[in-house]
Formats: structure tokens, C-alpha cells, sequence
């Protein structure tokens, strides 16, 4: 389970939800250059933090007692503790977004619950359809000659990440949505007004 797998996933992650979340806000869309609000101090620091793990990793090779360590102690699948990461990054995200000291967890949870609700009966039918796609891509470039094995990672990625990712970008959406409407007594059920 290499612990830089799961922060590359998770970075990712967290500048697509910044960029799509924010696509709808006023101020982003009167700015000239959205590339500049990528180099806000937090993502910087955000990058180089998952810069200095996937180095440490690399040369290092200390995850990897780490990754014994878990799974005996814990004999828990890497999609357990790739779902947890994903949670506890989330819910500070989420709280950063919210303007408060904190989102309320019953809040926070009940949203979580709900979009993997979504996630949950079609992640079969996604994770197909995400290696078909790329098969249709891999197809392509083996008629044009071009070696497809940069393609591996994406598709790894897609497929295990992917659902995390939905996840942590509907919830995300529904705490921003929540904090620019106007109040109402349905506000913590809007995740499904996308």
C-alpha cells in the first residue's frame, strides 16, 4: 500500500474539487487567470507535502515497513485505509470550506452517507465503463503506433480512486452549495439538487 499513491489520489482529487467547485462562484469566473488560484499558499503546500512523500517513498523505501506493519497488525485491505484517508481529508476540506472552526460531523456524515449511496449500486458499471474507455483509447494507440503504457496509471487511478473522488467532490459541492444559498430548513438535504 504505498502511502504516495493514496496522497497523489488525493491531491488530485482535492485540485479537481477546488476547480469545479469553485468553476460556480462569481469571483472565479471574473478572474482572468484560474491557473493563479491553483498557487494559493495551501496548495502549494499541499503539493509539496505529496512531492517530499512520493521522494521519501522513492529512495527511501520506509513505507514500506509501514505497509507491512498495517496489514499485519491490521489485516486491512488498502481500500479501507485509502477510505479513511480520503474521509479525514475531506472533512477538513469541507471544514475550511464551511468558514467555521469545524463542520458538524452529524452534518458532514449524513452527506457522505448519501453520496456514496450514489456511488455504491453503479461502482461495478463505472469501474467498467472507465477500462472500456481506455481500452477504446488503447485500441487508438496501437493503430497509431504509440506506445499506450502511460495509459496504466490512469487507469489504475480511475478505477479504484474514482468512486473516492465522486465522493469527495458531491460533498464537497453540497458544503459550498449550502454556504452560499439562502437558509432554509432542507439545507443539510441538498446533496441530490446538483
Amino acid at each position: 500500500m504505498p502511502i504516495s499513491e493514496i496522497s497523489n489520489a488525493l491531491l488530485l482529487t482535492y485540485l479537481a474539487t477546488e476547480y469545479l467547485v469553485a468553476s460556480n462562484r462569481l469571483d472565479v469566473r471574473q478572474s482572468a487567470d484560474w491557473a493563479a488560484q491553483l498557487l494559493k499558499p495551501r496548495n502549494v503546500l499541499a503539493g509539496l507535502v505529496v512531492a517530499a512523500l512520493n521522494l521519501v517513498e522513492r529512495f527511501s523505501g520506509a513505507f514500506d515497513r509501514i505497509d507491512v506493519f498495517f496489514h499485519a497488525f491490521f489485516h486491512a485491505p488498502k481500500i479501507i485505509f485509502a477510505g479513511s484517508l480520503y474521509m479525514v481529508a475531506l472533512y477538513i476540506d469541507c471544514s475550511k470550506v464551511n468558514h467555521k472552526s469545524y463542520l458538524p460531523v452529524r452534518l458532514y456524515l449524513g452527506k457522505v452517507g448519501v453520496a456514496f449511496c450514489y456511488v455504491l449500486p453503479v461502482y461495478p458499471f463505472l469501474a467498467v465503463l472507465i477500462s472500456f474507455g481506455f481500452l477504446c483509447i488503447i485500441t487508438i494507440f496501437d493503430l497509431l503506433r504509440i506506445n499506450p503504457e502511460f495509459l496504466q496509471w490512469p487507469i489504475y487511478y480511475g478505477t479504484l480512486y474514482g468512486p473516492f473522488s465522486f465522493v469527495y467532490w458531491k460533498v464537497k459541492r453540497s458544503v459550498v452549495d449550502d454556504q452560499s444559498s439562502l437558509p432554509s430548513s432542507s439545507a443539510g438535504r441538498r446533496l441530490g439538487n446538483s
